[in-house]
């Protein structure tokens, strides 16, 4: 029966063509993946999406796992980057919906609001880009806090820190950010 094996010999065995062993890794780890898309998706419908689709990938991509982690970090850093892949996209299609609507508003602006408006808009549009010059922790919390509304306590958790040091790197994330951007007005 190939439901009390561990995972590496599950893994062995669906390498070597037995499907069943998918199936018994897909219901071991599914509540796992669900559990881990929704903190970040917040509904259960995203959260269904994103657990199918992580778990169909890593488990077609099987080759790629070296073997040098447990099976379970390897698929939890999986979930955690697409999640944070698909998070940051959706935010990007609600950021388009948002510039849309500021665009009927722009026909009401006077001269002056409208040229600070497309200021912002432009520093908004190249956040990312700014984003992508952090560490990957300070970006994870920055995108964390400020986009997907992570509370302190809930990064605290995430990042296993005090409420007090994840305040103070966020305040230097913020801090480098705005010295980013203070150097690309300057330019």
């Amino acid at each position: 029966m190939t439901s009390g094996l561990n995972d590496e010999q599950l893994i062995n065995q669906l390498l070597n063509g037995d499907r069943d062993s998918e199936g018994i890794l897909y219901s071991r780890y599914y509540p796992k993946v669900y559990s881990r898309c929704y903190s970040f998706a917040k509904n259960s419908d995203d959260a269904f999406d994103m657990t199918q689709e992580i778990l169909l990938k890593a488990l077609s991509h099987l080759d790629s796992f070296g073997g040098n982690s447990k099976f379970s970090t390897w698929l939890y850093a999986i979930s955690t980057n697409y999640c944070i892949t698909y998070t940051s996209k959706k935010s990007r299609r609600y950021y388009d919906d948002i510039k849309a609507a500021h665009q009927i508003l722009e026909e009401r602006m006077d001269e002056e609001d409208f040229m600070e408006r497309v200021r912002w808009e432009a520093l908004e549009s190249n956040l990312d880009e700014f984003l992508g010059l952090l560490s990957e922790e300070e970006r994870q919390l920055l995108v964390l806090k400020y986009r997907m509304n992570y509370s302190v306590k809930e990064l605290q958790k995430k990042f296993d820190l005090s409420a007090s040091a994840v305040k103070m790197r966020l305040l230097r994330a913020r801090m480098k950010i705005f010295q980013i951007i203070s150097l690309e007005e300057a330019a």
